[in-house]
């Protein structure tokens, strides 16, 4: 017997090494018959869609959905209804859709803005954790993030005063560097090291070795994870 109502699967495909990805994640994609993937722009495929296609995800016994969610936060609002709308009209006809997206969904995520649009209506909702953007820089450095009693503070830009962060031992920064009077600051207590485009064309990461003008310039994905300096 055909379900009433679908349920609706947060999935985060994670970041990093194409399997970087977990056992539940790629499970509940494989059983759904219809994913939905953010789209921010019209002109690109899917981030989400891209990374997808390399997962051992039968992509192609499924109804793929894209929703046009852009960066500029002009009519966001609009475009999240407009997603949800789409998601709740599958889900009516007992249809379970996933949601898929980079990194964890449950850190930033842009599942929430339809999960919660969804939930009003009375779905199930669900989220399916993954690999952050910081863990997987973190594993290509084999570099801990914090030990023992280390403190870590997690922020989504650098529009930050140093004295607000000086005390943390593991301080990451998860949108691309745009205040470089706080990273050449930083490194007077911290190392600083950086993550460019982490399984994607393009990747980099290390240590920082020179602060100039370009670090500014740098892609969408990047990322700092600052590391306090012992001794």
């Amino acid at each position: 017997m055909k379900k009433n109502k679908g349920s609706f699967f947060g999935v985060s495909l994670g970041v990093g090494h194409i399997m970087n990805v977990t056992v539940l994640a790629l499970r509940v994609l494989n059983s759904v018959g219809y994913i939905a993937v953010p789209k921010s722009s019209l002109k690109k495929e899917s981030e989400a869609l891209s990374r997808m296609k390399k997962m051992p995800v039968h992509l192609e016994d499924k109804n793929i959905i894209e929703i046009y969610m852009p960066m500029k936060k002009e009519d966001i609002e609009e475009h999240w209804q407009a997603g949800a709308r789409t998601i709740i009209d599958i889900l009516s006809k007992g249809n379970d859709v996933a949601f898929a997206g980079i990194g964890d969904l449950l850190q930033y995520g842009t599942f929430h803005y339809l999960e919660r649009i969804v939930q009003k209506e009375g779905f199930h909702t669900m989220y399916v954790p993954g690999i952050t953007s910081y863990q997987a820089l973190s594993e290509s450095l084999n570099i801990p993030l914090v030990q023992g009693d280390e403190k870590l503070v997690l922020l989504p830009d650098d529009d930050v005063a140093y004295d607000e962060i000086s005390g943390f031992d593991t301080v990451v920064i998860l949108k691309k560097p745009d205040n470089l009077s706080l990273y050449k600051k930083m490194t007077e207590t911290h190392k600083l090291f950086l993550g460019i485009n982490l399984g994607k064309r393009g990747e980099k990461f290390g240590e920082i070795d020179n602060l100039d003008d370009d670090l500014c310039n740098l892609p969408y994905f990047s990322l700092i994870i600052a590391k306090k300096s012992k001794g």
